[in-house]
Order: C-alpha cells, then structure tokens, then sequence
C-alpha cells in the first residue's frame, strides 16, 4: 500500500491566487470527512482532508493500492481539488492493507498516528 500525504500552504497560495480547495470538491467537509474522489482515481483506496491551522496548512492524506496508480492520478486529483500542485508532498510504503474507502474507521495503526499528531 502507498500513503501519500500531500500539503497546500494557504499563505502562498493566496498569494499568487491559486491552491484554494474547489468548492465542488470540498463543500460542507470536515477534516476527518473521507475525501469523496476513491471512485473517480484508479487505485485510490482512501483518503481524508487534513488541516493544520496552526501553520495554515491544508491537505490530503491518501492511500492508494500501488505508487504507480497514485502517480498516475495525482496530478488530476491534485487539480480537481486544490487547482494546483502541493507544496510539500511525502509518500511511503506501509505493509498493512487499509480496507477500503466504504470503512475508513479501521485505518493501519501508523496512518491513524499520522492523521491524529
């Protein structure tokens, strides 16, 4: 399984007008909301909205079946929800399967630590 997990720096991207999350794509979400795209990108298993207000951070934490389906598709899905590349993005292996995007409440042990720092 491969974890991507992908930033978008609010401050610089309202600078040059780009890296706000299209409304389609986010309306009415909470960061623990599982991202609703696992039926539109092949091999994305799934995924949830991340926010760090802290460092006015916003991204996309998403698990995909192999790193060759997710470099397929995220430059796509990186579009169709933010309008731009990240600023940072880290992707790793885990050996633990998740299950699939229907029951996101069992995520791997090391992805729930992540997605609760």
């Amino acid at each position: 399984m491969h974890v991507v997990i992908a930033w978008w720096d609010k401050r610089r991207a309202a600078a040059v007008g780009t890296g706000r999350p299209h409304p389609t794509a986010t309306a009415g979400l909470r960061p623990e909301d599982p991202v609703p795209l696992t039926g539109e990108f092949p091999g994305l298993r799934s995924g949830r909205w991340i926010t760090d207000p802290g460092a006015d951070l916003q991204g996309l934490a998403l698990v995909w079946d192999s790193a060759v389906s997710a470099e397929l598709s995220l430059p796509a899905l990186f579009e169709r929800t933010f309008g731009c590349a990240p600023s940072h993005r880290w992707a790793f292996e885990l050996r633990d399967a998740p299950p699939r995007h229907e029951d996101t409440e069992n995520l791997p042990a090391e992805l729930e630590l992540l997605l609760h720092a």
